[in-house]
């Protein structure tokens, strides 16, 4: 990637990192990352390192798109529980009225959802109230989060990796 598709990979952490901890800070337990999507082999190998090192894992897919502007395409949530690592593929996020902080949606037909707290992630059952609505207020503030830039200083340390 590029520098400016590095911004703006960089931007959406941030962004999702906002949506998901509202003015909470991160600890120790939780991560957020994104790069391109994974293959199978490569879900493993991160399951893999979230069993290592206990860590609960939100990993943002992202593909380039038109004008080489990388676009989110995905959300992979891995639970590292004991020595098994649970994995769901093809989340969103979902934002429900009155609420301030979004959850996690997993693909169709489950019958839970994943709230993030500071240091891991919880899944809860049922579905959000209002998904389809609650995805599109998640994706249009997403994007304005993204346009308008936001702080996160003090609350999630960003870091940038760039493969040798």
């Amino acid at each position: 990637m590029n520098p400016d598709q590095t911004a703006h990979v960089r931007a959406h952490v941030a962004a999702v990192s906002k949506l998901l901890l509202g003015n909470k800070i991160m600890n120790p337990g939780l991560m957020i990352m994104a790069g391109d999507s994974l293959d199978p082999h490569q879900r493993i190998a991160f399951g893999r390192t979230a069993v290592e090192a206990q860590v609960d894992l939100v990993y943002l897919e992202f593909a380039v798109g038109e004008d080489d502007v990388p676009v989110m395409t995905g959300i992979t949530v891995m639970l590292p529980r004991d020595t098994v690592c649970y994995v769901s593929t093809g989340c969103r996020l979902s934002l429900v009225p009155g609420k301030a902080r979004a959850v996690i949606v997993p693909q169709d037909g489950a019958q839970s959802h994943f709230k993030v707290l500071p240091g891991e992630i919880v899944q809860v059952r049922g579905r959000p109230v209002s998904l389809m609505a609650g995805c599109d207020r998640a994706t249009a503030k997403l994007a304005m989060l993204v346009r308008d830039g936001v702080d996160v200083a003090g609350q999630v340390a960003l870091r940038d990796h760039v493969p040798a």
